[in-house]
This record gives C-alpha cells, structure tokens and sequence, in this order.
C-alpha cells in the first residue's frame, strides 16, 4: 500500500488531511465523555507519516495542532487560547511532532530496505536464469535418451499383443510387455522371475504339444507359429497367436523374439459361427422331417428319429402325462438306439411313484431344459436310473394347445454325458416343434374324432339327413333376379315347368342310415339318383318354399309337408332346410327330414277327441283366460268359441265362483298339482252339480303354462244319488220306527219307573201335608225326587223322540263314549226281559268323531237288539253282552259289541250285509244293511268276526278328530 501511495503526492497528502479529520470527528464525538479524545489527534499524525512519509506527516501535524486547539482548549470551536492551555498545547504540539518524526523515519528504513531486498532479487533472478538455461540444456540431452527409450517402449507396448524376449535354450522369458499383464493378468517380474513361468501357464492339453515344438523350433533355428491357449490369473482360458524368430549369436541360436496376440474373440466368434452353422443345419434336418409327412404321428417319430442323430444320444422320448398328481404315465412315443431299446412297450400305463411325480414337478416348475446326472443341475434319483438303464438325462415339459402336458426328454445309457448349452438350446427348441407338432395331433385327432362323431350322428341319429347339391340352382336364381323378377313366389307359383326344372337340377350327395328305413331303401344308391322318387304332389309346394327362402337370402325354413317312400306309402314329414350364408357355395345344403305321421294322426285323434268329447274340456292360461273350449262348453254356456276364447272366467262363470272354488283350485294346478273337486255351479241352464279335474300343461316341464279343465255334468246323478240318501233316510227311520216298537215294553218299563216313583212320592207329601205339624224336609225330599224323577223320564221320553223323528243328518262333534251311555240307559229293560248281563268297557279318554248322534244311536241299538236276540236260546252259559270302545290304528276310533250268541253261519258270511237278508223269523233283513250304509256315509267301516269260543262281535271304525 506504501508503495501505491509514493507513486502519487497528491494521494499523500489527501490521505493526510483524511486521517486528521477523520480522528477529529472521532474525537467530537468523544468530547462530551472524555477530554483525553484528542490524543486521537496523534494517532492521525501517526498514521500519515507511517503511509505517506515525513512531508505528509508535517501537513498531518499542523492540521491537528490547529484542531487541538480549535476544538479541545478553552474556550472550545475558537482560535483564541487561555493561558493556562498553552503547556498542553505545546507538549501536544511537540508529541505529534515527534510521532511525525519517527514515523517518517521508519518509513524511509522500510524504503531503504525495500531497495536491497530488490537488488538482490534482481541479482537471484540472473543467476537463476543461468542456471536454467544449463539444465535446460542436460535436460535436453536426457529427454532425447528418454524419448528414444520411450519410443521404443511404446512401439513395444502399441503392439496389440505380448513382445517377448527368451532363452533359447531355458525358454526363461527375459523380457515380456506391459501387454502381458493386460492380457493374462500377470506382472513382467512373474514372467521374468520364474524360470518355468511361460511352461506353467500352459493349458494342461495344449502344453503337452506346443512346448516340444517349441524347443524342435529353437533347435532348428527356424521360425514358428502356434496358436495355443493359457490359464489368465482369473482362471479364464487366452487363446493367443505365438509368432516367434530366432536370434543367432554366430550359427548358434541365442534368443527366442515373438509376440503373442490374443485370437480368444476371433476363436469365439468362430464356435458360436460353428455353433450356429451346426444349429441351422439340424434344425434344417428337423424341419424335413416335420414336412417330409401329413401325418401328425409319422412326423413326430421321424423327429426323435432326427432328434437321437443329430444329438447322438442313446433315447429320445415322450412321456404323457406329465402330472404329479396323476395315477399313471406311458411312454406315449420312443426312438432309441438298437443297443438300448426302452425297457417296456410304449403305450404300457405305468404307476407315478414319488421319483417321478417329483421329476414332473421339475420340468412342470422349470422355463427350459432340465438336466439330470453327474455334474447336471440336479442328481439322477438312483430308482429311474436303475429302471431305465441311464446315466444322464435332459428333460423339458411341453403344453400342447388343447392337451394334457407332455414330457420330452432325452437319454444317455452309455456314459454319463454333459449335456452342453448348445445341445440344450438345440434340444428346447426341437421340444418347441414337438409342441407345435402335438398341438397339430391334438387337433388332428380332435377333428378325426369329431368328424367320426358327426358322421356317427349323422348316420345313428333318429332324423333323417340329407345332404343335397343346390349349386346349380343358385345362379339360375340370381339370373332370374338380374332378369327383373322380384316376387319370386308368385313366378314360381306360375311357372310349374321350370320349377319342375329346378328339382332336376337338385342332386342328392349323402343320406344317413334312418333315411335308408325311413323311405324303405335298401342301400344310399336307391335315394341318391333323384328327388322325384319320394316327391309327391304335395312336395312340389315345399320345394317352390325352399327356392323362395335361396332367393330371399334366408338362413333357414320349416315346413310340414307330405312325400312317399321307395313301396308308395305317403308320410307327414316335418322338414328342415339350412342355408349357407348367400355368399358361401350351395354344393352342400342340409336337409332334416321327421317323420311325423304318427304325430298327426295323434293330433288328429286328440282334436276329434277334444272336439266330440261329452264332457267340457277347456284350457285356461296363468291369466285365467280361456285359450281352447269343446262343442260340450260351447253348450253348456251358451256361446260360441269365438266369444268365450280370451274371456276371463270370472266373466264368464261369475266373480263369486270364480274367487271361491275356481281360482283357488286354478293356483294350486298353477304349482305343479293335479286338483280335482265337485260342487254345485251357476250356469245359464241352473245350478248344476258338476265334477272338475284341473291339470297342469308344462311346454317346456318346467313351469306350468295353462291348465287342461275336464269338467264331467253331475246332475242328474246327484240328484239320484240324494233321492236314493232320502229314501234310504225314510228306510232308516223306519227301521228306527220299528226298532222302537219292539222296545215298547223296555220304553214303557223305563217311563214307568220314574212315574210310578213320582205317584209314590206324591201320595207321601200328601200325607205329610195332612198331618197337624207337616214335616218340611221330608216334604222337601219327596218333591226333590219327584223333579228328579221327572227329568229321568223326560230324557227317556227325549231319546225315543229323538229316535222317532224324522230329520236330515246333522254331523257334529261328539264322544263315542256318550252315545254308548245314551244306548245303555235304552236297553236296561230288553237285558232284563232276555235275562241278559251288559258289560260295558269304554276307553279312559274321549274317543270324538264327527257323527249324526241319531244315526250312531241307531247303528249301535240295532247291534246290540241282535246280539241280545241271539242269546236268547242259550241256556248253558252266561248271557253276556259286552260294549266296547277304543283307538284303532292311530286315526281311527273302534267300536265293538261282542254277544255270546249262537255265532255267524258260514253259509251266512258273505251276505250278512245284504238287503233283505236275515236269520230271525219275521226279520225284513234291512237292519245290517241300513247300519253299513250309515257308518260307509261317516266314511267308516262296519264288519262282524266269529269269536273264538262263542257268538260274534260286530266292529265299526270311525275317522277320529284330531
């Protein structure tokens, strides 16, 4: 900075001027605080001299001695002075003087310095400079040896290949360059170090040759050139080019010159060249072999053929399936060597054992070859390699298209083979041919068995085909169409010739076994001629429908129509003629014919019996409209068919008989139920009393479409059927009738009693009133009993009236047990006149049934009046009647009246029931019969056993109420 500042005067003293005022306003600043701030003063003066030398500093001084006393004596900012200042001021004067001195004159030491130290500089840089120039000039004698050594050394080096340098006679390398560690990976000091080094590193195959020859060279003192390889440091194989000279000393040779050039990417590139050579060539041999043939098989076997030639293995095979889980595997396809033929025929069904479901789990996991033996990826298991006889395999899964997974491997018997990348390459992609090739087999062989299939269906299906050539017939339609015809039917409606034309045209190409027994021919020829000998007249309008459809551009036509077989019988067929699309050939059109003649005439059958049938026969859909009524129903409603058909039947039967009986019965035929049920229907004729029978009509048997009603008049029928219930219940009060008047004693006995008891006990109160004190509680007990009395023989009176009266059934629930009792209480008397003992053994529980108490009364009274008349001749054993009830087969309930009687005749059994048909003297015979009729009307039944020692027990069972 000095320096800078001595270049330019006015810089100095500007800078003077700078320090003093800046250390003025510094001490202003510090004025009010301390008075001592403008020692800063001196500090300028300082400054000055220190940067800008003693003349700058003289300016620095009087400008603060001026500021001294200007600013910081008294009085302040004036010139003027006190006189007690002027001792500071001078020795402030005379302090920055002195500052200004000293300061000055270190600057001019500093400047004397300054100019020797650069004197000496000056005197350094000479010497140096001459000193440089000389080893500039040694150094120039050292680089041209250097660069000739280095030119050398890199002309060496630039050689894309090792130089060397060796013995003739040791072979020791003397020199080697720096190319051999690149290339092999070993120093110069190894090589030249080691008396063996080049031996050594040999490969073990080529070192056997190559150092022999080697030494013949050197002695013969010619030149060489091997190509060998050696070990680099890594492991790796070098090929190198060895060009070698001999080096004479006089005519002996002295050292051995070459260079070594690596030739391991030329070697490479010439085996993969080799490799793919060989690849193409055996793929080349595959691929003859999968043309040379159409047949899928043939071709897979001339494969393996190819496959064991070009790989030179012993086995190739195909084993199916290839599945873990499954029970058994074959070898499916094999070629092998003759001195290793497989152990079993292929095709043999073996068992997977865990061996080889593991060995199918392999290859299924695996993306490409699998190999199998020593130094292979996996070990061969010792059970497969002892079955098969091998010692390495390679495997592969393979998936063909549509197919079970197969197995495609190949064998090695004679020796444990390692199979190399190459042989694995060219095996994957014959597996991938094979694949190609099993997909083609599997479709061969689907379309084989498809087209056997159809021709199985074709020829065994109850249909009759035909197979039939419209080729011709085609453009002559589509001329006509070019010609301007347009309404096609009506042209050939018109033209009955050229139609006749047409059908000649139409060749028949095949017809299957059911045509051959439906028309009656004898073999396909007989029907292959022509068309004309199964047309009738009526085919001629099926035919014109058929070139109409080929016109219109139709897919296909149905139509029933009539032909004739080979014998002239004439057959209702139903025929159905597919089209080809209108841009595909007509060569091959397919004709199925039926033969429903039966079908019609069945039809034809049904209508007529629909049609004349007595009874009315309708259908009604899941809308309760009627789709189909007879002549019958047309009668029965009035109407014709036209009108009731589509009417509801609400509209038609009325809205109170249709909710009530019609639609819930219709609903329960709609489920899938046959219902059938009778009662007594509105029509416009009356009330008629008619037996219905809905059943369901399933098109498709699976929902119930409509309902077929058979509806059958009952009329007249129920209206015999209840004049022969009310002459049969005026029989039956007859027979009551007259059964009471044969009880008239018990009757009369029964009413006597309690009126006889009533007199008694009247006369007693009389007496009773007539004494002077009249005893009241005896009084009160004879009317008690007379009431009691009384009562007894209202309800006496009450049961003949019951019995008596004449009365429409009523069924209510009752006790069987009771109307045993109310019989008992009828009978007393009669068991007393007959000298008769009753035992009565009635169920605990109540037995209830739903019944006419009168008419169970009756059947019971009339069993036990013949019981007790059949014992009347008895005279050696008890005259015992015994009344019995209990449950009877769980739903039922029994009732039995067993006597001790003279039994049942076994010329009487079988018309015991009968009308008219008695044993007693005076009987009329109607007694059994009515009390059948009765319990058959309860839905019950009545039936009379012998007993096993004496008399009989008749027995009627009643339906129980749950």
């Amino acid at each position: 900075m000095q320096r800078h500042l001595a270049r330019f005067a006015a810089l100095r003293y500007g800078v003077a001027v700078a320090c003093v005022a800046v250390s003025v306003v510094v001490a202003l600043s510090l004025r009010p605080l301390v008075l001592a701030a403008a020692q800063l003063l001196l500090v300028a003066v300082l400054v000055t001299g220190w940067l800008c030398g003693l003349r700058p500093a003289l300016l620095a001084w009087a400008l603060a001695t001026l500021a001294f006393i200007y600013y910081f004596t008294a009085p302040f900012d004036s010139l003027r002075m006190e006189p007690a200042e002027l001792p500071r001021v001078a020795i402030f004067a005379a302090l920055a003087a002195l500052l200004a001195a000293i300061s000055a004159a270190r600057r001019r030491a500093e400047d004397a310095l300054t100019r020797t130290r650069d004197a000496l500089e000056t005197r350094v840089r000479e010497r140096t400079a001459e000193l440089e120039q000389s080893n500039a000039r040694l150094q120039t004698a050292v680089g041209h040896a250097v660069a000739v050594q280095h030119r050398y050394l890199d002309l060496v080096n630039s050689v894309d290949g090792i130089v060397w340098e060796a013995d003739a006679a040791t072979l020791q390398f003397s020199f080697v360059s720096s190319q051999a560690e690149r290339m092999l990976g070993y120093s110069a000091d190894r090589w030249l170090a080691e008396p063996t080094f080049w031996q050594d590193h040999l490969h073990p195959d080529d070192g056997a040759w190559v150092v022999p020859l080697r030494q013949a060279a050197a002695g013969e003192a010619r030149d060489h050139d091997d190509e060998y390889r050696m070990i680099a440091a890594d492991g790796s194989l070098v090929w190198v080019r060895d060009l070698m000279t001999v080096v004479k000393a006089g005519e002996r040779p002295a050292q051995l010159r070459g260079v070594m050039v690596d030739i391991t990417e030329r070697k490479r590139t010439e085996r993969e060249r080799q490799a793919r050579r060989w690849f193409v060539e055996s793929m080349d041999q595959v691929n003859r072999a999968i043309q040379s043939t159409n047949d899928p098989e043939r071709m897979m076997s001339d494969v393996l053929d190819v496959t064991v030639a070009i790989l030179k293995c012993d086995r190739a095979f195909l084993v199916s399936p290839c599945d873990p889980e499954a029970a058994t595997y074959a070898v499916t396809m094999q070629r092998a060597r003759p001195e290793f033929p497989l152990p079993v025929p292929a095709g043999t069904e073996m068992p997977v054992d865990a061996d080889t479901a593991a060995v199918f789990r392999l290859a299924r996991e695996s993306r490409g070859p699998l190999r199998f033996g020593p130094g292979a990826q996996h070990p061969m298991p010792a059970s497969i390699a002892a079955r098969w006889g091998i010692q390495s395999r390679v495997l592969m899964a393979l998936y063909p298209k549509g197919d079970r997974p197969y197995l495609f491997g190949l064998s090695q018997c004679s020796y444990a083979r390692v199979w190399t990348p190459q042989e694995q390459i060219l095996f994957q992609e014959i597996g991938g041919r094979l694949t190609d090739a099993l997909t083609s087999l599997s479709i061969f062989r689907s379309l084989r068995e498809s087209e056997q299939r159809y021709r199985s269906m074709f020829d065994s299906t109850a249909v009759a085909i035909w197979e039939e050539d419209f080729s011709r017939v085609r453009p002559v339609i589509e001329e006509l169409r070019a010609a301007g015809v347009r309404d096609f039917r009506e042209y050939f409606t018109t033209h009955r010739d050229f139609v006749r034309q047409l059908a000649d045209m139409v060749t028949v190409v095949d017809v299957n076994d059911t045509s051959l027994r439906m028309f009656g021919a004898k073999s396909k020829q007989e029907l292959l001629d022509s068309l004309k000998k199964i047309s009738a007249p009526e085919t001629r309008a099926a035919f014109v429908e058929s070139l109409v459809a080929i016109a219109e551009g139709r897919g296909a036509i149905e139509a029933e129509t009539v032909v004739q077989t080979l014998t002239g019988e004439r057959l209702t067929v139903l025929f159905t003629f597919t089209l080809p699309p209108p841009s595909a050939p007509f060569g091959s059109v397919l004709v199925t014919i039926v033969d429903i003649t039966a079908r019609t005439r069945a039809e034809y059958l049904t209508r007529a019996v629909f049609d004349t049938s007595p009874d009315a026969v309708y259908v009604v859909d899941r809308d309760y409209r009627y789709q189909r009524v007879n002549a019958a129903f047309e009668r029965r409603w009035r109407l014709p068919a036209s009108r009731i058909v589509g009417m509801r039947m609400d509209e038609l039967a009325g809205t109170e008989p249709f909710e009530a009986t019609y639609k819930p019965n219709l609903d329960r035929c709609f489920t899938g139920e046959e219902v059938s049920f009778v009662d007594w229907f509105p029509t416009p004729t009356g009330p008629r009393y008619l037996a219905a029978t809905y059943s369901p009509l399933r098109p498709d048997s699976k929902r119930v479409e409509a309902v077929l009603a058979i509806t059958r008049d009952l009329t007249d029928h129920a209206r015999a059927s209840e004049a022969l219930q009310q002459a049969h219940a005026e029989l039956a009060h007859v027979t009551r009738v007259t059964t009471l008047g044969e009880m008239t004693a018990s009757i009369a006995h029964e009413v006597n009693q309690p009126l006889a008891a009533i007199v008694a006990d009247a006369n007693a109160s009389l007496n009773w009133l007539a004494a002077p004190t009249p005893d009241l509680d005896r009084l009160r007990e004879a009317l008690e009993a007379i009431v009691k009395d009384g009562h007894r023989a209202a309800e006496v009176i009450q049961r003949v009236r019951q019995l008596a009266t004449r009365s429409a059934p009523q069924k209510i629930a009752l006790d069987v047990n009771d109307v045993v009792r109310d019989v008992v209480r009828l009978i007393g008397a009669e068991l007393r006149s007959h000298e008769a003992a009753l035992r009565v053994d009635l169920a605990p529980a109540p037995l209830s049934v739903m019944a006419d108490r009168v008419q169970l009364q009756q059947v019971l009274i009339n069993l036990v009046m013949n019981g007790i008349e059949a014992m009347t001749s008895i005279e050696d054993r008890t005259r015992e009647l015994v009344i019995r009830s209990q449950p009877h087969d769980g739903d039922h309930v029994l009732v039995a009246v067993q006597d001790a009687g003279v039994g049942i005749g076994a010329d009487s059994v079988d018309h015991l029931f009968s009308a008219f048909f008695t044993t007693k003297p005076g009987g009329m015979g109607m007694g059994l019969s009515i009390s059948r009729s009765i319990i058959e009307a309860h839905g019950g039944r009545l039936w009379a056993t012998p007993n096993r020692a004496h008399g009989a027990t008749f027995h009627f069972a009643l339906p129980a109420l749950p």
